[in-house]
């Protein structure tokens, strides 16, 4: 049971950072590319909208195959992971309400909310090497 519930937790971690890499290193730059510039930022912003909850519970499902396997600190780092990613979707999606004070700068926002995203997987790596190791 605790093999397979290792391998899940691999597996689902691998599958987040692939929805990582896809949307921090291919979807969001070629959208600003190949889109004009409001084109672009609505797409980058309804991916984030709907693909981030899922990346954030994909992780936390990878953190609870962890925990089962017995790989407590594998288990915390994969929820850290889709806590982070939950925050992406929730504080660094371009949005749509006014600023408080000043202007809001949608390109500085975009390229924040695709560094940190992909930080995430950084984060994943490590959940995916304590997962292996049992610790």
């Amino acid at each position: 049971m605790e093999a397979v519930a290792q391998a899940t937790a691999i597996v689902l971690a691998g599958a987040s950072i692939g929805w990582i890499m896809l949307f921090s290193f291919v979807l969001s730059p070629v959208a600003f590319k190949q889109f004009d510039a409001g084109r672009a930022e609505r797409l980058v912003k309804h991916v984030m909208n709907q693909g981030h909850g899922i990346l954030g519970l994909i992780a936390i499902c990878s953190g609870i195959a962890a925990l089962m396997a017995g790989a407590v600190a594998g288990a915390s780092v994969a929820a850290v992971a889709g806590i982070f990613a939950f925050m992406c979707k929730f504080a660094l999606a371009p949005r749509d309400d006014k600023p408080i004070k000043g202007h809001r700068v949608l390109k500085t926002a975009r390229i924040v909310a695709s560094g940190l995203t992909a930080f995430i997987a950084l984060i994943l790596i490590a959940a995916i090497v304590l997962t292996m190791l049992g610790i």
